[in-house]
């Protein structure tokens, strides 16, 4: 069960940075787009449950620090092997999967320096499949994980059903644009409330509002509230003269009417 674990070793011991992906990942466009380059991030991965990393779809920089973080992996991974030939999972009352690769990478991020990949750009097979998280906001994904689903022939039927199966024997069909749904059909526009706390600083407050009038919302609903704390009582004159500033700019919804447009 280490081999791909040593296998993988030797890559970075080589100097080469590596993308380890499962075999149920469907990839609709080049995820390299989307990779940070930076080596000082570690390694990157796809998100699992919102603050943990998938062992799905991971990439490690050969650096030191790489390195140093593939190799505590595979000394977690023997133990791990040790573990459950002895039946430890038992004697503690938790699951087997608490003694995977995967939590063994996901126990070692408190301490290096990580990127966890957007999940709606890199999503697993639960957020696409059966939340269609993607799909609410009408994006293509990148790669999809293909994971929340136990059996091989329940997967091959799920690809089927999503026309995302090119085939299953040694000639392959082209997917329809790589597009496992259309954007046309999305029908239920997400609400969005921004809520922005601002003070005395009105060219900060200006660029944050020229920043989310020019983003792309995809037709979606969107509230903005702005809420302008007010000076103390013994905030300077100075200080009083800017907050002043920002609420002559934002205006009081009633009497002064907003100069934002």
């Amino acid at each position: 069960m280490t081999y791909r674990l040593e296998f993988l070793m030797r890559v970075l011991r080589a100097g080469f940075h590596f993308l380890s992906a499962d075999m149920d990942t469907v990839w609709l466009s080049n995820p390299f787009n989307y990779i940070s380059y930076d080596t000082s991030i570690t390694i990157q991965g796809q998100t699992h449950k919102q603050t943990k990393m998938s062992g799905g779809f991971i990439i490690i920089h050969a650096t030191s620090k790489g390195l140093k973080l593939w190799q505590d992996v595979i000394k977690c991974q023997n133990q791990n092997l040790v573990d459950l030939r002895e039946q430890q999972h038992l004697q503690r009352k938790r699951p087997t999967s608490d003694f995977t690769e995967q939590e063994c990478i996901n126990n070692r991020l408190n301490t290096t320096e990580m990127n966890l990949l957007d999940p709606y750009l890199f999503p697993d097979g639960r957020s696409f499949f059966d939340l269609h998280r993607p799909q609410s906001r009408g994006i293509v994904p990148v790669v999809i994980h293909g994971n929340w689903l136990v059996g091989l022939e329940a997967k091959i039927k799920r690809l089927q059903s999503w026309n995302l199966l090119a085939s299953t024997g040694s000639s392959c069909d082209p997917l329809e644009n790589g597009i496992p749904y259309s954007l046309s059909k999305r029908s239920n526009p997400v609400r969005i409330r921004i809520r922005i706390l601002a003070y005395n600083r009105l060219q900060s407050l200006q660029r944050l509002l020229e920043s989310l009038q020019a983003a792309n919302y995809l037709n979606d609903s969107v509230a903005l509230d702005i809420s302008v704390d007010r000076p103390s009582s013994e905030a300077g004159s100075s200080e009083k003269k800017r907050w002043k500033q920002v609420m002559e700019y934002v205006g009081d919804g009633e009497t002064h009417p907003s100069k934002f447009k």
